[in-house]
């Protein structure tokens, strides 16, 4: 592997420690506790920890060769504390690949490996890294954390992990938090965001960086839980050093959820290599309705031109099919490029309690751009969760994105089977 750069992360390792987990969020995300009754004392404050994720995955993209990925990831850790409200932790992240009929990163770079040229993007390379080493304080609602961690803010929708795919997105940051029963309040800043591409991805130009992200990140969160529901607000500050065509982006919005009404809204100022200076609008309404066991849920997710969110887990909004990633990262704005905005209507279905213990997730979209003027495409999702046990979890998800004859975008279908273990 590379040599890690001397970021933040590599002072948090410099101090000989291992670390917990905090997700990033206005929680901490703890690993569970393995101790059992007689366990030696050493166990108490000293904790492993597995994720291991087995995928098939089926994908074609209409103009390319459809692809085949058989991957396996494991992410092993070690939690050190609690000790006086210090502890720390530290886990690698390893992805091997069965079957390799598959191209896995978008762009014309082979540094990640498979890469079958030809043939459609399935982002999952084989990768051996560092995912995260981090060392924290945490007492009485108050946090301070430094080293490479995950991030999670508000629902992922702006700053996520991309849990989805087998390599996760994590940050080399510092961060502060402060949380009670009804407030809670945090800032963390980055200096770099490593990406699901693996640790021998290409990370500087002229090719294609896919490494990493560089340069200054500033965020900052904040919620309350008033009588009629909860409300909040963020300010994502986000300069790009090593990629122009994503660039600048000031982000700063305000949410409320009220009983099962989520309504979001935000505004973005920022500049990039190919559209230049831009000012954009961002909207989400939902509106969830429980039904005996069943949930129904219908929204609108509305993107201004040029408006990007690259740090964002994409796959969790805009269906399945992942037809507009490269877009929401900021890829493709610009004169003359396929994507001016989005508008993304979509009604959704979950129903828990099926026969086998089974849990099923629908959704349909139907996307435009931000006008209405013109129709990208319409997409259709399934997905059947099944729980083993309280550490095994199987999952089968599919996707087809129809793309409208009067756009660019084409035709997507995916099938993904999954097996998971968590201890």
């Amino acid at each position: 592997m590379k040599m890690l750069q001397p970021t933040i992360c590599c002072y948090a390792l410099s101090l000989g420690l291992l670390s917990p987990a905090f997700a990033g969020e206005t929680v901490v995300d703890y690993i569970p506790d393995t101790t059992a009754p007689g366990e030696p004392d050493a166990f108490q404050w000293l904790k492993p920890s597995v994720d291991i994720n087995t995928r098939y995955e089926f994908r074609e993209v209409d103009g390319l060769d459809p692809s085949n990925a058989l991957t396996a990831r494991a992410r092993v850790g070690l939690l050190l504390g609690d000790f006086g409200g210090f502890s720390a932790f530290a886990e690698g992240e390893f992805t091997g690949a069965g079957v390799t009929d598959y191209r896995s990163n978008p762009t014309g770079s082979d540094s990640t490996y498979p890469y079958v040229a030809g043939n459609t993007p399935i982002g999952d390379p084989q990768n051996a890294e560092l995912n995260r080493a981090w060392v924290q304080y945490e007492r009485d609602g108050f946090l301070a954390k430094v080293g490479r961690q995950r991030i999670i803010r508000n629902s992922a929708a702006f700053i996520g992990n991309v849990g989805w795919r087998q390599n996760e997105q994590t940050f080399d940051a510092a961060q502060i938090a402060y949380k009670s029963d009804d407030f809670s309040l945090s800032y963390a800043y980055s200096n770099r965001v490593q990406r699901i591409f693996g640790n021998d991805a290409n990370d500087a130009p002229p090719g294609p960086p896919l490494h990493d992200f560089e340069g200054d990140f500033h965020f900052i969160d904040g919620t309350y839980n008033a009588d009629f529901g909860k409300v909040g607000g963020y300010a994502y500050l986000i300069d790009v050093d090593n990629n122009a065509n994503v660039g600048e982006s000031n982000t700063y919005g305000l949410f409320t959820t009220i009983g099962g009404l989520y309504a979001e809204v935000a505004f973005q100022d920022g500049t990039s290599a190919i559209g230049g200076d831009y000012d954009a609008m961002y909207a989400h309404v939902k509106y969830t309705q429980k039904v005996g066991k069943a949930s129904l849920m219908a929204g609108i997710e509305y993107l201004g031109d040029d408006f990007k969110t690259p740090f964002a887990t994409v796959h969790a909004y805009n269906g399945f099919a992942d037809a507009f990633v490269l877009d929401r990262i900021g890829l493709r704005n610009g004169p003359g490029g396929t994507y001016e905005g989005l508008s993304d209507v979509y009604l959704g279905y979950v129903q828990p309690g099926l026969p086998g213990g089974l849990t099923f997730k629908g959704f349909l979209h139907y996307f435009a751009d931000d006008s209405f003027d013109n129709t990208y495409g319409y997409e259709a999702d399934a997905v059947l969760v099944k729980k083993f046990s309280d550490n095994l979890t199987g999952l089968i998800k599919a996707a087809y994105f129809f793309g409208d004859d009067s756009s660019s975008y084409s035709d997507i279908k995916q099938v993904t089977v999954d097996l998971s273990y968590k201890f």
